[in-house]
């Protein structure tokens, strides 16, 4: 069979198949469903630009790869509509992203409508999609054709899905922390609800990262630009970020203003984030009480932070008994691990690591060091290189200090971790 790139025309390759098949042009309308002589006139072309649905149906009862088709209409057609139509055929099917993004291509460049027109009707096409990579593509098609058109809104746009869909690889979440911030650049081209989502995702993107102060500046322009739907989460956020820079007072005035709003879960994070400032202002018997308390009656989401907070008062005051209780009658379900949300991983590494630092507390260095690891292995997967290097650190520390060799178990540990 000829290639695409040598054919001359849909007829030719209609022809040159159904003849080395050994079909007639009878077999082929009955197989179909096309007249006989609509099939003879597109072999014939005497139809110049036939309907690509109708070649398809053709090209599928004679075995013809739709690639094959694709890459012959790519090459040949300039119309936008056909070519839209195309595209959209190649998503339904679910083809290479190479190919779906060399059809969207040349949609871009059809010369019977505006750049302009013509890159806003593909954007409004590719949210519904449900491939990640094959979103990502096409959104990285957008941003260059239109850095290339100067098509400022729809670099701004390209930028912020991309960001979007990235933002989701915990384990990148530094690099792309840094990519929704340079869609600051663009700002004034996404429309003003984007805008507001934009300054509260970069927020809390800055909260995970431990960057409080910059969290508190996204979040800030939030509620500079009046209500919307991330405002009362704004607040939240404001809270904890000025809570993690130990402004314990302006974190209390966010706490009461967040305390006002009607949210689901509120009520239990004001709880949890008063026994948490108790505890950093030196009133720890007060929290200490509260945790306990708040632990016996709270819903599955406060469960860990609750229970880590309750460790690491428990570890600093060397009170291992009730240490010990808390990890024996608190067993932590990993399976809420699968929620898109890079807080509750690194909850989950602090409590790895609490467990690691009880163990070693109470002479079972195994199942200190094995927690530790792991501890370190789900750090890893949040970007959280601090925390990370402090349990492979306790790891080292501890056989340093005691002289004595890493056993193998933890040597398989240890080389798990290194290679994944």
């Amino acid at each position: 069979m000829k290639t695409a790139s040598i054919i001359k025309t849909i007829g030719e390759l209609i022809h040159d198949t159904r003849f080395a098949s050994n079909i007639t042009i009878t077999q082929l309308s009955e197989l179909s469903g096309i007249n006989k002589g609509t099939i003879s006139r597109i072999e014939k072309s005497e139809i110049k630009r036939p309907d690509f649905s109708t070649v398809r149906l053709l090209t599928t009862s004679l075995d013809i790869p739709f690639e094959t088709l694709v890459d012959y209409y790519v090459e040949k057609e300039k119309r936008s509509d056909l070519l839209f139509d195309i595209l959209q055929a190649t998503i339904l099917r679910r083809s290479s992203t190479e190919l779906i993004r060399k059809v969207a291509a040349k949609y871009l460049e059809s010369p019977n409508e505006e750049s302009l027109d013509l890159t806003e009707k593909l954007y409004k096409h590719i949210n519904p999609i449900e491939d990640t990579s094959m979103k990502l593509s096409l959104y990285n098609l957008i941003i260059e054709h239109s850095r290339s058109h100067g098509i400022m809104p729809y670099i701004s746009k390209g930028l912020y899905q991309r960001y979007l869909i990235e933002r989701n690889d915990f384990s990148k979440l530094k690099e792309t922390y840094y990519s929704g911030k340079y869609i600051l650049n663009y700002i004034d081209f996404l429309p003003q609800h984007e805008k507001i989502e934009l300054y509260y995702k970069l927020g809390i993107h800055a909260l995970n990262l431990k960057h409080f102060q910059e969290s508190i500046e996204h979040c800030k322009n939030v509620l500079v630009h009046g209500d919307s739907p991330y405002k009362v989460h704004a607040v939240g956020v404001l809270r904890d970020a000025y809570f993690g820079l130990g402004e314990y007072k302006e974190s209390e005035l966010y706490s009461i203003q967040y305390k006002q709003f009607d949210y689901p879960h509120i009520r239990e994070n004001t709880l949890l984030m008063e026994a948490l400032i108790n505890a950093r202002q030196g009133r720890v018997d007060l929290s200490v009480q509260q945790l306990s308390s708040f632990l016996e009656k709270c819903s599955s989401d406060f469960v860990v932070p609750a229970t880590n907070q309750l460790l690491r008062l428990y570890l600093q005051r060397k009170e291992l008994e009730q240490a010990g209780r808390i990890i024996e009658n608190g067993a932590i379900d990993p399976s809420f691990l699968t929620q898109s949300n890079p807080l509750v991983r690194s909850r989950y590494a602090d409590h790895l690591q609490l467990k690691g630092e009880y163990y070693l507390a109470v002479g079972e260095p195994e199942k200190g060091i094995s927690y530790l690891l792991d501890g370190a292995m789900e750090y890893s997967k949040i970007n959280d290189t601090i925390e990370e290097k402090k349990c492979i650190n306790m790891v080292v520390n501890y056989h340093l200090g005691n002289n004595i060799s890493m056993n193998k178990g933890t040597l398989e540990q240890l080389d798990a971790y290194f290679t994944t």
